[in-house]
This record gives structure tokens, sequence and C-alpha cells, in this order.
């Protein structure tokens, strides 16, 4: 990835950084007073909202469209399409999850497709059958493959679904692997780091079985996996945050967690998502590089994620300081 090609690019998304919405616009929205007036401070930012909305309530479907969009100007736009899928990749495991549900269940769930990302539906399900696409990296190749042979042996649907979700982080971690970026690579050790500290915690307040912890924990972060079985069967959560202190993003864990606290898995996974958004967003500022794209997509994933939560909230009418704890961080906070 060689960063002098990201030059222009960098202006680029500096100014679609923009357009993300600010605080001022999530007080606007959350002090709304109805859908109709939510629609309405929606249609002052760059959000194209259908004239019909306030009939249809698909909030799904404009949202989105938004996002398809925005990936789909990311790929043409970036020198390398891996820096994209980061993000994107979550939606192709996702309609592989899907389609796997579909051939073993010999039923329909196409309305579960999210068609967003570089493959489509059908190279993916053309992948899930036969194992072959020359398009797909041998990484997701073998995740799938994995996935099959599993069902085979136990038709275990629940088990594709972790099987690939552990996928999806054994592709991160190559595409760090593959990376000249160390920014980036660093960045995305962190996210897998992270989803093993909230998985362990998870084990832990659960009481799960070494084998489940073993299907659910990667093995593709800082961590080998043994380790993390031990530390989540141990119930030492002193321990577990012992462990986690040695890491490079250390000093926010212990900035935000305390082994005094009671283990709340929801207000865990909340601080983990701000901790995570502090190393992007200091990261973003390293220019000529990979770096401000992830953020971009980070954040406005993150504020589609909001707006999904605020438009449902209005809609049943919902407590908004509950809405306010459960929103994920946002652009320039």
């Amino acid at each position: 990835m060689p960063n002098a090609t990201y030059a222009q690019l960098d202006t680029t998304i500096r100014v679609k950084e923009s357009s993300l919405l600010a605080k001022e616009d999530y007080d606007a929205l959350l002090r709304a007073n109805s859908l109709e007036d939510v629609f309405a401070a929606l249609r002052k930012t760059n959000y194209h909202i259908p004239e019909n909305i306030g009939e249809t309530h698909d909030f799904e479907g404009f949202l989105t469209r938004d996002l398809r969009e925005m990936y789909a100007g990311l790929y043409e736009e970036t020198p390398v399409d891996e820096v994209v899928d980061v993000f994107a990749l979550r939606y192709s495991y996702h309609n592989l999850k899907v389609l796997f549900k579909e051939w073993y269940t010999e039923r329909d769930f196409s309305h579960m497709y999210i068609n967003i990302g570089r493959f489509s539906i059908e190279a993916l399900r053309t992948l899930m059958q036969t194992g072959e696409g020359n398009q797909f990296p041998e990484v997701m190749k073998a995740g799938v493959q994995h996935a099959r042979d599993y069902y085979d042996e136990y038709q275990d649907l629940d088990g594709i679904s972790i099987l690939l979700d552990q996928a999806y982080l054994g592709h991160l971690r190559a595409i760090a692997d593959e990376s000249d970026d160390q920014d980036m690579a660093k960045t995305l050790l962190m996210m897998i780091d992270l989803e093993n500290l909230s998985m362990v915690v998870r084990g832990m307040k659960q009481g799960r079985s070494r084998g489940f912890l073993e299907a659910v924990l990667s093995d593709d972060g800082t961590f080998e996996e043994v380790e993390l079985v031990d530390l989540a069967t141990s119930k030492d959560y002193n321990r577990v945050l012992d462990k986690f202190a040695s890491l490079p993003f250390a000093g926010k864990i212990n900035d935000r967690i305390s082994a005094n606290d009671p283990i709340d898995v929801v207000q865990l996974d909340k601080k983990i998502k701000k901790i995570e958004a502090e190393e992007i967003r200091q990261s973003a500022w390293v220019p000529f590089g990979p770096m401000p794209v992830l953020a971009y997509i980070y954040f406005k994933e993150n504020e589609v994620a909001n707006l999904r939560l605020i438009l449902n909230a209005k809609e049943y009418d919902l407590d908004q300081k509950s809405v306010e704890e459960r929103m994920r961080p946002i652009y320039g906070l």
C-alpha cells in the first residue's frame, strides 16, 4: 500500500467527514417531538429521505442505501480494496450466514440479504456451495470450507454462525499481516483483541463451558486461544484486566475499566466501543495512508447505527435517556 497514492484521497475523505453529523445534529434529533420532526431534521443533512417515509416507515431502506453508496464510492476511490473490506466484509459474512441457512433448510431468506460490499450474493452462493471463486482471497475460502465441514459433521446451523464470525476476525488478521501500513495493522489487531476481551467477560458472566469458549474466542489476536479460555474459566476479573493491560492501548483500558466495577457486559461493551473509537480517531490524523479511510467508514457506520436507534425510539416512544446510553461514539467527540 504505497502511502503516496493516498495523498489525493485524504482531501476527499476530509470533505466527506465534514458531512458527518455533529453533536448539535444529534441533540436536535433527540429533542424532536415526533418522527416527522426527525425526518425534517434529517432532510437538512446529506441524507436522502424518501417522500413517503412517513407512510412506509422503511428506515432500513434509506439507511442501507446510504451505506451502499458510501462503500461503492470508496471502493472506486481507495487504492487497495482490502482497506474498505475491513468493514464491508461484515456484510459479506452476514450474507454467507443467510446463504448457508437457505441451503441447509431449503427455505427462502432473501429478505435478509444486505447488498453491501464487493462480493455479490450470487458469487457468495457459489463460494458457499462449491468453494470456488477467483475473486475471493484464500482466507475467505478457508473459512467457508471450515463452516461446510463443520455442518457436514454436526448439522448445527448455530455453529456455522459462530465459525463465520471467527472467519471474519481471521480475515481481518490476514489483511493486517499483508498490510505494510503499521497503523492499520495495529488498528485491526486492536479490534480483534477488544472483541476477545468482550467475549472473555461474557463467558465469565454467563458461566460458559470451555468448549463454547474455544468456539467463540479468536486465535487471531495478540493472545492465543488457550490463554483466553483459561482467563474466562478462571472467573478472576482482575486477572483478565491485568492480561489485557499489556496491550498497546492498555492505558485506555485502565482509564475506563476497573476490576472494582461489577461485571456489567452492556457497560463493558460501551466502554470498549469508546476505547476503539478513541484509538481510531487518533489514528485518523496520520496522513497519506489508509487510516483516514478506515476512520471515516467506522464513524459513518456508527452514525447509521445511531440513526437507526433514534428512528426506532421515536416510532415506539422509547425513553430518551436509554437511547443516549446505547448510542455509539460519534465523529469529533
